[in-house]
């Protein structure tokens, strides 16, 4: 329990001054002395130190800012402090420093969401006696007045067990169950999940009672599946269980909207709260305390979080959003997406197949096969797999010391979906991995910027590194553009001139600058030696900016659909960084006039020179499994084929051994006399991963065709891919080939409809 034993405001002058006056105790009353504390303002991001003195006292003064965040030691975000517009104010607080209880308070809350749980209904009365294994847990709740609340539903939850033990007040307002011991429960009442915690303070059975005070909301709600939309009072205040909240929603020009509707998403639950506002544009909720909120709209979706895990007594909040729809979701015709809107999955995001390992001590191994090596005069294509796979001993760091600027998204749509838990996760994971002569700073950026930790020698410092990052809080919007500046003049500081130099984009939306002028910019700095990998989280994020960015910063691009994933990405992108295998990797592919070369998928290419095409592997780290696919059409093809392979040589720079080597593989074709068809892929993975080559491709036509308005080309390019994997999949199709197969379709039916309303016009 944090306690409060007294806290005083009174105001005292007619300048601009809070004077706040803060005494620290222990568990026993005991004074803490040299205890941190320090206030940053939210806007400006400016902060002050201070240390308790021998009384566990510190005096606080803020004469500038606006709403200014305390941290209490370990305790983060603690409270705010606001200065008032006018006038001066004394405040004084006297506290309990109990971090344990702080801690678990403020854990992320459970995923409801994602468990599917177990209801069991039970009659446990006075009489009814422990048993061996469980507690009889019994609850007494009174209403504000002190009376009974009585017929009031109260679960108690297990999220450990996955089971929920529901039951309903009597008329004395008791409710009993019969639970496991050695587990935590969540107290859920009238429909708020997670109202209070218990922890059992005796570890073996026996009779357990807790009493608490809650006023039941007297309101209206209709649920339809997990949708609660609310009839509340014109002048309903807030409850001891539930804050009133508003939301005033307004146009860009500052009008405010009638008859939209808000919808409140409860983060890790699949309760949905939802409201339509009023002439003043005011949408009206009476939602519980101790939980976050994701605020849409019907075309503006993840536009900010209300977070009231902290808040306590009755009160209310406002909040003001600009409706800014999205064009894809208010206009369907509008999926048709430019080069810059167009998201890919690459087909290597599906490769399962594992290549053999290097032979010992090579550092790389290429492994060439056709998709079918058997051709004969009705054979006009083949298709030539080229797997990489690179030796995943991470046992000696052989790369010089790293500069490392990790660049942090914070905005508020992060805190949806565990993305700012995980990601927090993942990059204390990674940090602690670091040497200690290893380079990093820290930006983490919503509206704007802010530099957590400068750039410097990771060293002993790690810890502290690592509590920065745990007091990272989702807010705001998102400003990509000026976060990346930050962390790129944080490399700049350090540049090595033998080692990586490298900038970490951790984002999950789009910036307010565009597209070119952050790509520009970027550039600018990647120039000067400075490489940008990107991990874009989340379904909805903006994949042709951060793919671009990477692509020119010569770093990792990684799509984490799910926050779980992100801990794989991190630990590729640190073994690129620290266990480097090779570099300067070059592959020639060089063909001959009866196998002419026609498209590779999955990297980059370029022709060089004639019969010969080059690709780039770029970021080569252990274990690495990859595939290009190569498709060439055949000449007239004949027996003398055979004679005539394809040359693949793959050149690299071997950090062990110091040199530049050469591995050289030779792929035959073989005739076959028989005159019926052959299929150019035979093996099921790679006839996947193909045809989602070939529709990727075909996307990235049909974008460029249409963003140049060359409307005939992007409806060819849809058509005859269409047509191929009909061709591959006669009959029934692989999973993930038929989710992007229906993509397709869904293309292909729109360009229809905008060539139709294109006639009607």
């Amino acid at each position: 329990l944090i306690l409060f034993v007294l806290i005083i405001s009174f105001n005292f002058s007619t300048a601009q001054q809070l004077t706040y006056k803060l005494r620290v105790s222990d568990l026993k009353q005991r004074p803490i002395s040299g205890l941190n504390i320090l206030v940053k303002e939210i806007a400006t991001k400016e902060k002050l130190k201070f240390v308790t003195d021998a009384n566990g006292e510190v005096l606080i003064e803020l004469n500038t800012g606006k709403r200014w965040v305390l941290n209490v030691g370990e305790m983060y975000n603690y409270k705010v402090l606001v200065v008032p517009e006018n006038g001066g104010r004394r405040s004084r607080q006297l506290m309990t420093y109990n971090l344990k209880s702080w801690k678990r308070k403020n854990l992320p809350m459970p995923d409801r969401s994602k468990i599917e749980f177990r209801y069991v209904k039970q009659k446990v009365y006075n009489s009814t006696r422990p048993t061996k294994t469980e507690s009889v847990v019994q609850l007494n709740i009174k209403r504000a007045n002190k009376k009974p609340l009585t017929n009031c539903p109260v679960n108690l939850t297990c999220l450990k067990t996955k089971t929920i033990y529901t039951g309903k007040t009597d008329n004395q307002g008791i409710v009993r169950y019969l639970v496991p011991i050695k587990h935590d429960y969540e107290i859920d009442i009238d429909g708020i999940e997670g109202y209070k915690h218990i922890e059992f303070l005796l570890k073996k059975p026996a009779r357990e009672r807790y009493g608490f005070t809650y006023e039941p909301t007297n309101i209206k709600e209709i649920v339809t599946n997990d949708t609660i939309t609310q009839k509340i009072p014109e002048n309903q205040t807030g409850t001891s269980a539930r804050i009133s909240y508003k939301i005033v929603v307004r146009s860009t020009g500052g009008e405010m909207l009638e008859n939209e509707n808000v919808y409140l998403d409860l983060i890790k639950s699949k309760k949905v709260y939802k409201s339509k506002t009023n002439n003043e544009g005011e949408a009206v909720f009476l939602i519980p305390k101790g939980k976050k909120y994701l605020i849409n709209l019907d075309y503006q979706k993840d536009i900010n979080v209300i977070n009231l895990s902290n808040t306590s007594g009755i009160g209310d909040g406002t909040m003001w959003i600009t409706y800014k729809p999205d064009p894809k979701l208010e206009n369907p015709e509008q999926y048709i997406p430019t080069v810059e809107t167009l998201l890919i999955d690459e087909f290597n995001n599906f490769l399962t197949k594992q290549f053999p390992q290097p032979e010992k001590g090579q550092p790389l191994r290429m492994i060439v096969e056709w998709g079918n090596n058997l051709i004969n005069g009705k054979s006009k294509e083949a298709v030539l797999n080229i797997g990489f796979t690179a030796d995943n001993d991470e046992s000696n760091k052989y790369g010089p010391p790293i500069n490392v600027s990790f660049v942090m998204d914070k905005s508020g749509s992060m805190a949806g979906h565990d993305r700012i838990e995980e990601l927090k996760k993942s990059l204390s994971n990674f940090v602690s991995s670091l040497r200690d002569n290893d380079i990093a700073s820290l930006v983490v950026f919503d509206g704007e910027p802010e530099l957590l930790v400068e750039a410097r020698e990771i060293g002993e410092k790690k810890d502290g590194f690592i509590n920065l990052i745990a007091s990272v809080a989702a807010s705001g919007y998102t400003n990509i553009y000026k976060g990346m500046v930050l962390g790129y003049d944080e490399v700049l500081k350090n540049m090595q001139t033998k080692g990586t130099n490298r900038l970490i984009l951790l984002t999950d939306g789009y910036g307010e600058t565009e597209v070119s002028v952050i790509v520009n910019k970027s550039k600018e700095y990647n120039a000067k030696g400075i490489e940008l990998s990107a991990i874009g989280v989340g379904e909805n994020y903006n994949q042709p900016l951060l793919k671009q960015l990477a692509t020119h910063g010569g770093g990792l691009f990684q799509h984490i659909g799910n926050a779980y994933s992100l801990q794989e990405s991190f630990k590729k992108e640190l073994s690129g960084l620290l266990y480097p295998v090779a570099r300067d990797v070059s592959v020639e592919i060089i063909y001959n006039s009866k196998i002419v070369f026609k498209h590779l998928y999955g990297f980059p290419f370029s022709k060089t020179k004639q019969n010969t095409v080059i690709m780039k592997l770029d970021n080569v780290y252990p274990g690495i499994n990859k595939l290009a696919l190569v498709k060439f059409d055949l000449n007239r093809p004949n027996k003398s084929i055979e004679k005539q392979p394809v040359i693949i040589r793959m050149k690299y720079f071997n950090y062990k051994s110091k040199k530049a080597e050469i591995i050289e593989e030779k792929a035959y074709l073989k005739w076959e006399e028989s005159t019926g068809q052959l299929e150019m892929v035979l093996e099921s993975e790679q006839k996947k991963l193909y045809a989602i080559a070939i529709m990727n491709q075909s996307l990235k036509v049909m974008a460029d065709a249409f963003t140049q308005n060359d409307f005939a080309k992007a409806e060819i390019a849809v058509k005859r891919a269409i047509e191929q994997i009909e061709e591959l999949y006669p009959d029934a199709k692989q999973d993930d080939v038929e989710k992007l197969f229906r993509r397709l379709k869904e293309y292909s039916n729109i360009l229809r409809q905008y060539k139709l309303n294109k006639f009607r016009k």
